[in-house]
């Protein structure tokens, strides 16, 4: 429908011109109070499955563990095989929402995962009672792994840098945690540690030499100097 006043076409549904504001031809807009200035709009299928999907990936995954502490409360108690079992559900729940489902950055995913991965064989490690092989060679890995692949994906494109800034600052942070899990003597493998801490330092070096002078800018503001 065309605006006789402006000549401007407008959706059927609104009872007077958006940019003129008269009344349209033939209607009433006392008539027609339904209508708004701003159109219609309909929430999109692929939401409602998503959230769906959800739900039930929420419920099987309480489901699994739920069923699996019974069985182990009523079976065998000489050995918790439900303690393994819930960090690998939960981690798998992480992998599946938040990884293929969720929409959130790349940057983010990756962190996700790195915080999700370290936390499932954290909580292993403890229930194993073993020696903490988990934050003395596996945690440290994984950190520099995580900023080895967002480094890559921001040298693909220079752009990127400044896209995957705060996210990279982020692992360069969390790159100094193996440190302090040795201080606090939640690992005993000090090499490994230094490793991580390091590569996180040359990190940030790479970063401020390679990228341009507005990403570097950008490292300041976050930083606040």
């Amino acid at each position: 429908m065309r605006c006789e006043s402006c000549g401007v076409t407008v959706d059927p549904v609104h009872a007077a011109c958006p940019l003129c504001r008269r009344n349209l031809h033939g209607k009433d807009a006392a008539s027609l109070a339904g209508n708004r200035w701003y159109p219609a709009y309909t929430v999109r299928e692929e939401e409602r499955t998503s959230s769906l999907l959800s739900k039930w990936l929420a419920f099987i995954v309480v489901t699994v563990i739920s069923v699996s502490v019974i069985i182990n409360v009523l079976g065998n108690r000489d050995v918790w095989w439900s303690l393994y079992l819930m960090p690998c559900v939960l981690y798998a729940w992480l992998f599946i929402r938040h990884t293929l489902m969720s929409r959130s950055h790349l940057g983010g995913k990756v962190i996700v995962q790195l915080l999700g991965l370290s936390g499932m064989l954290l909580w292993i490690n403890v229930v194993a009672d073993t020696n903490y092989w988990s934050t003395g060679y596996v945690i440290p890995f994984l950190m520099m792994a995580a900023t080895f692949i967002i480094t890559l994906i921001c040298s693909t494109k220079k752009m990127r840098w400044r896209e995957f800034a705060g996210y990279l600052l982020t692992l360069i942070l969390l790159g100094f945690i193996p440190l302090l899990l040795y201080a606090v003597g939640m690992s005993h493998v000090l090499w490994t540690a230094v490793a991580a801490a390091l590569y996180a330092l040359l990190t940030f070096g790479g970063m401020c030499l390679l990228a341009d002078k507005g990403f570097r800018q950008d490292i300041k503001r976050r930083l606040h100097f």
